[in-house]
């Protein structure tokens, strides 16, 4: 398996808001991630049904469902999915439980992209790792 870079890092963003969506896009796909959107948590639980993504970066405060809640169901899915959450309202109960429930970052609106950046590249590298990780585990259990 090959180590995984920013170049191949994929990334779901989700958030209600057409604007925080394209700018994120648009900002992240000129840093050189792939990157797809969902304007709602249940397009993105059918999104991550049919393709796979190293991160979902997604906002809280959503209708329908909210970002905690769809950060639980991810989790349920695949518990080792980086998941970062944003927010204009952040209070301290909601990053606790967004930590809690496995969140690996929290940004504050308005964004700072140099913020998600660097979370990007920690979330590359570990990817990496865990890639490498896994396939010298396969190649290991293949060979007995």
């Amino acid at each position: 398996m090959k180590k995984t870079t920013k170049l191949d890092l994929s990334i779901l963003v989700v958030d209600d808001d057409e604007n925080i969506r394209m700018v994120l896009r648009q900002t992240l796909e000129k840093a050189g991630y792939h990157v797809s959107t969902a304007k709602s948590a249940e397009e993105a639980l059918n999104t991550l049904e049919r393709s796979f993504f190293n991160v979902v970066i997604t906002d809280i405060m959503m209708a329908e469902m909210s970002g905690v809640e769809l950060l639980m169901q991810i989790k349920e899915m695949n518990s080792l999915m980086q998941i970062f959450v944003m927010t204009s309202h952040s209070t301290l109960p909601h990053v606790i439980q967004c930590m809690q429930g496995g969140a690996y970052d929290f940004f504050e609106k308005p964004l700072k992209i140099e913020d998600i950046l660097i979370s990007l590249g920690e979330a590359a590298r570990r990817a990496a790792r865990w890639s490498s990780l896994y396939s010298r585990h396969s190649f290991s259990t293949q060979k007995k």
